[in-house]
């Protein structure tokens, strides 16, 4: 018997894979475009690439643990552990991370990206521990795609002020 929610699992992770080759194109528009690629535009193509893969991995993992045989309620808990650690490790690095490839104070708005994945991997820990409920296949699908979607937002914003830095007159921009 499949896994209740394979099938959203495993187009959410070849949507994430997708993202992950898209991303890319942030750094290839910056060189493109003449820029030089600075710490942080090579801090921000890693974290879209890393946030990806943190979903395509967990969108496999319940996939791959039924195939032991697992009944599917550990096969929940354990996926949603699993993926709750990088998670949760990212979003509370990535403020520092950044302050570091940047030199400035985390803006408000990556706050609020960080709080985010934060809520996913609460999520995802409550899943694990079972809080309330069963470990189920809803509330894991819909961190990652929390996770996911907030992927699609940060690279729009990325890619919005780099195009926006771009077509600044030279003395409208920043030095």
């Amino acid at each position: 018997m499949e896994l209740p929610g394979a099938t959203y699992l495993y187009t959410l992770a070849a949507l994430a894979v997708s993202f992950v080759g898209f991303s890319a194109l942030v750094m290839i528009l910056r060189q493109t475009f003449g820029g030089e690629v600075s710490r942080l535009d090579t801090l921000i193509t890693r974290i879209f690439i890393q946030l990806g893969f943190m979903v395509a991995a967990g969108a496999l993992l319940p996939s791959l643990l039924s195939l032991f045989q697992l009944p599917h309620s550990l096969s929940w808990r354990l996926s949603s552990a699993a993926t709750a650690a990088p998670v949760f490790l990212f979003a509370v690095t990535y403020p520092a991370r950044r302050r570091a490839a940047s030199g400035v104070r985390t803006p408000i708005v990556v706050w609020i990206d960080v709080l985010v994945l934060l809520l996913a991997a609460a999520v995802l820990i409550g899943n694990a521990i079972g809080i309330g409920l069963e470990p189920a296949p809803g509330p894991f699908a819909a961190a990652l795609t929390a996770i996911l979607f907030l992927s699609f937002w940060a690279y729009l914003q990325a890619l919005n002020m780099l195009l926006s830095h771009h077509f600044q007159s030279p003395r409208q921009r920043p030095e």
